[in-house]
């Protein structure tokens, strides 16, 4: 079998050695057909959480049912699958209290166990949902929907609500059509790249700005008394760190994309007692694959026009470059 594995830090190799894996009487085997590159997937890369190796990354992951195990019913081989990466114990403490995204046991396809980078990989059947009306690609963006579906519960857009995004990538692009699927009046998008403004203005943006050191006063002419809901999607510190003060007194800011373990920002207590702000974290996926699976299906939500290169398995690793440099546009995929 054909694989991606990472070897080490900043190690990733294909090897075509590597031994079907055995599935279990309630796992199916996937072959696999598209699976997104992730910027979770730079930072395993970089080894600056969940550095297991050697392991086959991955968890962006459409494919079709190769075998099932002896005790699983309602799948088939044939079927294509969007597969929910996340596997929880469902026994521990968070897991009793419905929330599975902080279990203590913790695992995820390609995160902490082998995943879609991968012409075979090893599933628990009961993460799997059939689809048939899109395509292998367009599947592949359930498990970043479904992570956003849970950051919008997290943020609770309320209906006639100011949104601003900040950063216009894949994950700031379906922020901005989950927030008007949820009733935001107008949703404001930020970015350095016109192009990512372009699609964002396509997918239904209010007002896009560009991100040139003079968005403040554009910002403040748009919501003179700030957002309601603010909602990073870039991942970088200071970006956090200069856009609390957009948030409208009373209003929320959801830290959604991804900054290394190390990254500190000043944040003054006084500010957010005084302006009654919250400040929310959204981690992984709870509960919400199943509504992102449907989002997909029924074309709530589109993202055909977020991949901005298929790549095969041999290009895993300028891929990971890519995504790392902030060259990659839209969404990366390896296909299969």
């Amino acid at each position: 079998m054909k694989a991606a594995v990472l070897e080490a830090v900043q190690s990733i190799r294909v090897r075509d050695d590597l031994p079907e894996p055995e599935i279990g009487p309630t796992d199916v085997l996937v072959r696999s057909k598209a699976c997104g590159i992730c910027g979770t997937d730079v930072h395993i890369w970089e080894g600056d959480f969940f550095p297991t190796y050697p392991l086959v990354p991955g968890h962006e992951l459409a494919g079709e049912v190769v075998r099932v195990g002896g005790e699983v019913a309602g799948l088939a081989p044939g079927d294509r699958v969007m597969v929910d990466p996340t596997v929880t114990c469902e026994a521990c403490h968070f897991c009793m209290i419905n929330r599975q995204n902080h279990c203590l046991h913790w695992n995820a396809v390609g995160v902490t166990r082998d995943g879609g980078f991968a012409e075979l990989v090893r599933v628990p059947a009961k993460n799997c949902y059939r689809f048939g009306a899109v395509g292998w690609s367009e599947a592949a963006f359930a498990e970043p929907l479904a992570c956003v579906v849970f950051g919008q519960d997290r943020a609770r857009i309320e209906l006639g609500s100011e949104v601003l995004v900040l950063g216009a990538g894949p994950i700031g692009q379906l922020h901005l059509q989950a927030s008007r699927v949820n009733g935001a009046a107008a949703v404001t998008v930020v970015d350095r790249v016109e192009q990512k403004l372009e699609a964002a203005r396509a997918h239904g943006a209010a007002e896009t700005v560009v991100a040139d050191g003079t968005q403040e006063a554009r910002l403040r002419k748009i919501a003179p008394y700030g957002f309601d809901v603010v909602i990073d999607c870039t991942g970088v510190a200071q970006v956090m760190a200069d856009s609390i003060r957009y948030v409208k007194s009373g209003g929320r800011y959801l830290v959604f994309g991804v900054c290394g373990p190390g990254d500190k920002i000043p944040v003054s207590p006084f500010e957010i007692y005084r302006r009654d702000l919250e400040i929310i974290g959204s981690f992984a996926i709870r509960r919400s694959y199943d509504r992102a699976f449907k989002l997909l299906e029924k074309g709530a939500i589109k993202v055909g026009g977020l991949i901005a290169e298929q790549l095969p398995l041999e290009d895993i690793e300028r891929g990971i470059r890519m995504m790392k440099a902030g060259t990659a546009g839209m969404k990366l995929q390896i296909v299969f």
